[in-house]
């Protein structure tokens, strides 16, 4: 990313880049407005990068909205969340 001198506001554009993160039609869905009832994965994603692929989960926790989950390494998940593993 390259960050340049504007003296001109008139010179300025909206930032266009890859990690834009716009909100998908799911997190205004009923069910993601409503506090989860226990510990819960809703999605996973897998990210590709130089050292390989790595998986991540997102995590909702009990008594709180869905939409303030965070995606987490799946490594550093199974460590404090061991119930979401449970077969």
């Amino acid at each position: 990313m390259k960050i340049y001198a504007t003296i001109n506001v008139e010179n300025l554009r909206l930032y266009q880049g890859e990690n834009i993160q716009i909100p998908s039609i799911e997190d205004f869905s009923p069910e993601f407005l409503e506090e989860l009832q226990q510990d819960t994965i809703l999605d996973r994603k897998v990210r590709t990068s130089r050292g390989g692929n790595v998986e991540y989960l997102r995590v909702g926790l009990k008594g709180t909205n869905p939409r303030k989950s965070k995606w987490i390494e799946i490594g550093r998940v199974m460590e404090p969340y061991p119930h979401l593993f449970v077969d």
